[in-house]
Order: C-alpha cells, then structure tokens, then sequence
C-alpha cells in the first residue's frame, strides 16, 4: 500500500475500482490535510502518505466502508486536481442552491406537453388532474395516464422537454416509467391496447425507461437508429443528433437492440453503440451513463468538446470555439444544481481552457 502511485489510487477513487483501504487513505488524507484545497498535487500526497497510512486501523483487520469523498467534500472551495499529464480531476463543492442574478442557472425552459391538440407548459401547471385530460401531474415532476377505455384507435401524446429544461417522468398506462433528459422529446400512446403494439417514439434525446414487462406483449421503443425491445428490463438511450453515435445501455433484465435488420441482446452492463452503418457492443460505465438521472454529471476521461455538448442540452446555451480545442481529458462529478458560471469556473482551473460568457453563448477559449 505505501508503495503505490498516488495518481493510480486517485484513478482508481474516481472510476469506483479502489479498495476499501485506498478509500479510506484519500478521504482521510484530504479531510486532514490543511494545504488540500490549494495544494492536491502527486507530491503532496505523497509526502502524507506514510503518516496517513500509518494512522489508519486497517493494517491487520478490514475497515467499514468508507462514506464517499464527494458529499463529505461539501463545505470546501471548488478546485481541479491536476495529477499528471493530459487529465484533469473535478471537484465541486461550496455550491449554494437557488437562482442568482446574472447566472445561467438549469432548468430556465419549460417543458411541453401535447395532448388533445392543446400545448400545456407543465411547469406553469399546478399539481392535480391536468383539465379535460385522463393526466395527472404529480409531484416530483412526473405525468401519470390512467385508463380511460374511450379510445378505439391509438392516440398519441408528445412531451418535449428544450435544452434548459427540467427532466420529467412519463407514467405510461401500462406502468412503465420513462424519465426524459433535458432537449428530449417523446412519442407514446395515452393508452395502450391489450397486445400493447403501439411503440413509444424517441424523436430525439434521452431517455430512462423502467418497462414493466409483460412476455406476450413487448414495449418496443424506437428511435431514429433502432429499434429497442423491452424483454423486462431497465435500461437507458441516449440518441442526441449532435452526438456521433445513439447508445442504449441495460442497467437490468434483457433487451433486444435491432438495426437495419441485424440484432444484438443485451445483458446487464451491456451498451449497444449505433454509429453510421457501424453496430458494436461493449461494457458500460452505468454510473457514467445514468448520472444524469441522479442529478450529476460525471466526466470520465472526457474531452471538453463533449463535455460542452451535455452542458449546452442542460442550460440550453450556444457554445462556441476559438483556437484549437484542448486534448485534456477531464475526470470527475458536478452538481446539475449549479450554474454554468460555477461548473465553468471549475473547469478553468484546469489552465488548459477558458470561458467568455455572452448572453447564453459561451465561448471556449484554448490556452494550449
């Protein structure tokens, strides 16, 4: 243990793969550290490591579980861990909940919901029974069909949520759940029939989708790559036009993921990549792909093109470039409660970019 390399432990804390001594020798190094706020550097940890280690009761006998770094993290300034070349570690914390003047703050676009040929902003609309409709909306945004067995051919309802908008669940009548990320919109019956062969539509964005499955009757999910099968099962899809490619990733249970005619099903842990005429699979990072549902963004190995790309669909801003962009890859997780102005702020400790804010169009300035 004391002979490892700082940076690895640090890797390993961040990707969720550490032990629990290496847990516990980062968090008690950093709540115990008086420099840790102004100097996280290889060296530093290095230096404390021994001291640390040797303070720690798991030499001869396991230790509990340790509380996680980041909610610990709270009461201390934002900073960027910078521990070794062309990777960068975010920490966020000190962050204040509300609206402040001048800030772009998430959720400042309304989502809409269109049903009966009327357009409802949801989130103008008081919680109760949605007039003239079988919808409720519920607390914690979420939109909830009962049954009303009025119809006698398929009729569909669409919910949109803009970049900038707050995410919302749609109760479906079968009662499946599908939460929708912020630039999403969704397609889906107001009721399904008894084989259920009407298909929900992912017109664009991205989705949580916890089916309750029904053998005889599947969900099918399309989207503008595939087809995605519900075979009882949780699972996420990701299909952004501004992304190069449309992910759908299991979190449980089965799906079938089918493309021009080729399938592939998917086990837990497994993400099916559409990418142009390419169709592949691979192991899934699940707490990287459903971050968005818990409230954070997580950054692992992430350029900041991409990283631009999710902050423009959350606080529905324009990005911009200039110079060339940076090959700095960053690790780490941010509050979706802050403002631009503080995730940017963070990112910029990096000294390998900075920001020009202008209205609702950032600029990313290169400093390579």
């Amino acid at each position: 243990m004391q002979d490892k390399n700082a940076r690895e432990i640090i890797e390993r804390y961040v990707a969720g793969t550490a032990s629990e001594e290496e847990k516990a020798l980062v968090e008690h190094w950093y709540l115990n550290s008086p420099d840790a706020e102004t100097n996280i550097s290889e060296e530093s940890i290095a230096i404390s490591k021994k001291q640390v280690y040797d303070a720690l009761p798991i030499h001869d006998h396991p230790v509990k579980r340790p509380v996680s770094l980041w909610p610990r993290l709270a009461a201390a300034a934002s900073i960027v861990m910078a521990l070794g070349a062309g990777a960068y570690y975010l920490v966020s914390y000190q962050h204040k909940p509300g609206v402040s003047p001048g800030l772009i703050n998430p959720y400042s676009a309304a989502a809409v919901l269109k049903s009966g040929g009327r357009d409802i902003l949801l989130d103008k609309t008081a919680n109760g029974k949605i007039s003239a409709t079988s919808i409720t909306k519920a607390a914690g945004e979420e939109i909830i069909y009962e049954r009303s067995n009025q119809n006698s051919h398929a009729v569909y309802d669409t919910i949109q949520i803009p970049a900038g908008g707050r995410p919302y669940t749609v109760k479906l009548t079968d009662g499946s759940r599908i939460t929708l990320n912020a630039a999403t919109t969704l397609r889906y019956p107001e009721e399904f029939s008894n084989d259920r062969s009407e298909e929900v539509e992912l017109i664009t964005g991205e989705i949580y989708a916890e089916v309750v499955h029904r053998k005889s009757a599947p969900l099918k999910i399309r989207t503008p790559r595939q087809v995605v099968t519900d075979l009882g099962t949780v699972f996420n899809i990701a299909s952004y036009p501004d992304e190069p490619d449309s992910r759908t990733t299991l979190i449980t249970g089965a799906v079938k993921v089918s493309v021009n005619g080729r399938e592939k099903l998917l086990s837990p842990g497994e993400q099916a990549i559409v990418s142009g005429n390419d169709f592949s699979t691979e192991t899934a990072n699940l707490n990287e792909v459903t971050a968005w549902k818990h409230g954070v963004f997580r950054f692992n190995s992430a350029r900041i093109d991409v990283i631009m790309r999710e902050l423009s669909r959350w606080y529905g801003i324009e990005v911009k470039y200039e110079g060339s962009i940076t090959e700095e890859v960053f690790y780490g997780r941010l509050s979706r409660n802050m403002s631009i102005n503080e995730v940017l702020r963070v990112l910029q400790r990096s000294n390998k970019v900075s920001f020009k804010i202008e209205g609702r169009r950032v600029t990313v300035l290169s400093k390579s």
